[in-house]
């Protein structure tokens, strides 16, 4: 098979696919009636996740700058040191998320599959394949400031899908934060599955606090909280990406031809 070049306008396809998997699917599956994040996630293992990450690996494989768009492992290995921060960060998350408790242990299964896959599948779309897309048009910071944006604004959606329209917004603002953290350690690492990691564990670490906060009645401020939690993430994502580091990356290249290779 034909391997393809992701170009910016290949990218955006992809994306729309992949957006219309994720809830046209998820919509089917749910019989049409509006259900919380907590009730999908944890009510079985979700077919639209699961087509939407085996189409978003197909992507990131099947193209000509596999390596460009992050599919092989860091490089160098001692770069893995910067995910270390988030790794701690979701790890610490989910100690609180349990502190009151958890979820029966068939439940937890059942997240851990479903935000394992969430996690291949955005990490994928968004840090692997828009990312490159993106880069191959423009500069570093454009491309990690857009492909933000639009994984942010793809968050707003599951306002249509739980009825929740303002804590949507509120995991909107927070996934902007989230992935200029996650595409800076992207960039960095040259990998995406590190993050592919952090973003499984810190959606899991959610998901059961959702669960148990529904049971303690303070579920509410979750989702400000979230935001609160994630700035962080977002600041070392700009640390990570300081003048030198982007001229370091911009001088090296990652994908021969695009913008951030030839300047």
């Amino acid at each position: 098979m034909k391997r393809l070049r992701i170009t910016l306008p290949l990218a955006l396809a992809a994306s729309g696919v992949w957006l219309g998997l994720t809830l046209g699917v998820g919509r089917l599956a749910a019989g049409g009636r509006q259900q919380s994040l907590a009730e999908s996630v944890g009510g079985g293992v979700g077919p639209a996740w699961l087509l939407a990450a085996l189409f978003s690996l197909l992507v990131a494989l099947g193209s000509t700058q596999r390596r460009a768009a992050g599919m092989q492992f860091p490089a160098p290995w001692k770069s893995l040191w910067l995910v270390w921060p988030p790794l701690l960060y979701s790890v610490l998350m989910l100690l609180v998320a349990w502190a009151g408790g958890w979820p029966a242990l068939p439940v937890l299964l059942i997240v851990a599959c479903n935000t394992a896959l969430v996690a291949i599948s955005e990490e994928l779309m968004f840090r692997s394949v828009l990312l490159q897309g993106l880069l191959d048009q423009h500069g570093i910071w454009p491309s990690v400031l857009i492909s933000s944006l639009l994984f942010g604004v793809v968050h707003t959606l599951n306002g249509l899908a739980t009825g929740d329209v303002s804590g949507a917004l509120w995991q909107s603002a927070a996934a902007f934060l989230q992935g200029v953290g996650y595409a800076a350690i992207r960039l960095r690492t040259r990998s995406v599955w590190p993050m592919v990691v952090v973003h499984g564990l810190w959606d899991f670490a959610l998901v059961t606090s959702m669960m148990t906060a529904d049971g303690a009645g303070d579920g509410s401020i979750l989702p400000f909280a979230a935001v609160l939690a994630v700035l962080p993430l977002c600041l070392y994502g700009v640390y990570l990406l300081r003048g030198s580091q982007r001229a370091l990356l911009e001088r090296s290249g990652p994908a021969p031809g695009s913008p951030i290779a030839s300047r």
